[in-house]
């Protein structure tokens, strides 16, 4: 071993700093699933660096650049490429037979209308995020950072906004459990403190789509 290091420390040297990163990631990972804490790691970089380290090396440990797949942010790139490529497919399939079973059936789309969205974060007061969205019932949008899945629907000619709480693991699979129904009044939803990603109030509006009051964000 210590003939390895002083022969290839060029290798080791890349192999620590990816292994570092791996770590790092991987803890990340962790505060994200289970503190619920949100900061953000370097994806894929680690297994980079390993791979070009034992490059480096002579022909018998070059095949160790294959540890560099070991980083489980570079699969996790790669599931997330699949999800932005089919998210469209994959949120309407998970509200089909949700909506089906409330009666939410219309689709509608308004020209002249948008969603609106202010959260007010608490502990963030005096930097309140906006964000806007196009008027098309049944279509679902991301509110926030971290992002929990809203959507405006209709029924008997009224609105109501459909709040999805339950977006962590699986975003194949509806939870029940988490996901809530709550009617505008005056084109209006308030809520707050709606899950403990997601702490403050939220402000879900309908206006006119040439309302100055909402710009959306650059």
């Amino acid at each position: 071993m210590l003939d390895f290091i002083r022969q290839y420390i060029i290798c080791v040297v890349f192999v620590v700093m990816g292994l570092f990163l791996i770590i790092g990631n991987i803890s990340i990972m962790i505060s994200h699933r289970f503190k619920k804490t949100h900061s953000s790691g370097i994806p894929f970089l680690g297994g980079l660096l390993i791979a070009i380290g034992f490059l480096t090396t002579p022909k018998p440990f070059k095949y160790l650049a294959l540890l560099g797949l070991l980083d489980p942010t570079i699969w996790m790139m790669f599931v997330s490429f699949y999800y932005c490529k089919n998210e469209d497919a994959i949120l309407e399939k998970r509200y089909a037979s949700f909506l089906s079973e409330h009666g939410f059936s219309t689709v509608r789309e308004d020209d002249d209308l948008k969603i609106a969205s202010e959260i007010i974060y608490k502990g963030r007061e005096e930097f309140p995020h906006t964000q806007e969205y196009y008027y098309k019932t049944n279509k679902a949008f991301r509110v926030g950072y971290p992002w929990a899945l809203m959507m405006v629907t209709e029924k008997d000619g009224k609105r109501f906004l459909v709040l999805d709480t339950g977006t962590e693991g699986n975003l194949k699979k509806l939870d029940p459990e988490k996901i809530s129904i709550h009617p505008f009044e005056e084109n209006t939803v308030i809520l707050h403190d709606v899950a403990e990603f997601l702490e403050g109030q939220i402000s879900i509006r309908i206006v006119k789509k040439d309302d100055p009051e909402h710009p959306a964000d650059v």
